[in-house]
């Protein structure tokens, strides 16, 4: 079951973040959960299965010049390693593709790092297509 996350989600997204090697702790994660969750520019979903989140997107859109249109961006998405391959990332990816068309967007972007070729992979199956390449200027 696909469901909008919640604040009360932050302990299992943690748990999530911490398999895409982001050790955070679930104290720092849980007020930005509650600003993403509360933000109406974003959608943040869980996957749910036996009543465990075993997955987690977040998307935020905004409008860009360029596109004339709002532009969604997949920021993070996660599946629990023991649960990948059964198709849980497709159902978020799809949720965030239909409120991208509901919400009138141009396109929907995912980043991932260049070491991660099993997520391009996936998005690739997923129909995303790469078109540009991300420079990052670091700030700490």
């Amino acid at each position: 079951m696909i469901r909008r996350a919640r604040e009360g989600d932050a302990e299992a997204v943690t748990l999530l973040l911490a398999q895409l090697d982001y050790p955070l702790e679930a104290e720092a994660v849980a007020p930005v959960l509650a600003k993403v969750v509360a933000d109406p520019a974003h959608l943040a979903l869980v996957a749910e299965e036996d009543g465990e989140v075993v997955g987690f997107v977040n998307a935020n859109f905004r409008r860009q010049l360029h596109h004339l249109a709002p532009v969604g961006t997949i920021d993070e998405l996660v599946v629990d390693a023991n649960r990948r391959g059964r198709r849980i990332g497709e159902q978020l990816v799809e949720a965030v593709l239909a409120e991208a068309r509901r919400r009138g967007a141009d396109v929907v972007e995912v980043m991932t790092h260049e070491r991660r070729e099993r997520a391009r992979a996936f998005y690739r199956r997923c129909g995303f297509e790469a078109t540009s390449v991300k420079l990052v200027h670091p700030l700490r």
